[in-house]
């Protein structure tokens, strides 16, 4: 879902301020965007979808206040990747996921001991 996509979907103004005025109401966010399916009015932005150390966010869609497109992301297999730059509003609640190999981890500890 591209940047214009997301703001008619789910309604979002374009921010008519100044950069200044925006920095001061939102912080920036890039990644690779994800429509949430569960929930319409929250999406997911994946911070590099190419990592293997990579995590998410998820914001509701009220809490953005601007989009912008980055350049894309070309995968080895030649496909390619939208990236955008979301403007959350501060002091709004999101939450980052990083997932993880769950693994009893106590045994490895003993080793850096």
């Amino acid at each position: 879902m591209g940047p214009l996509e997301l703001m008619e979907r789910y309604q979002i103004e374009p921010y008519r301020g100044s950069a200044e005025k925006l920095e001061e109401i939102a912080v920036a966010f890039a990644g690779a965007l994800r429509k949430q399916s569960e929930d319409s009015a929250k999406v997911i932005l994946i911070n590099d979808p190419i990592s293997q150390q990579g995590f998410f966010y998820e914001f509701r869609t009220s809490d953005i206040v601007y989009v912008e497109e980055l350049p894309n992301i070309v995968m080895r297999d030649g496909s390619a990747v939208s990236m955008v730059r979301l403007w959350v509003r501060k002091g709004s609640t999101a939450l980052q996921v990083v997932p993880f190999h769950v693994e009893a981890t106590a045994h490895r500890l003993s080793e850096l001991v």
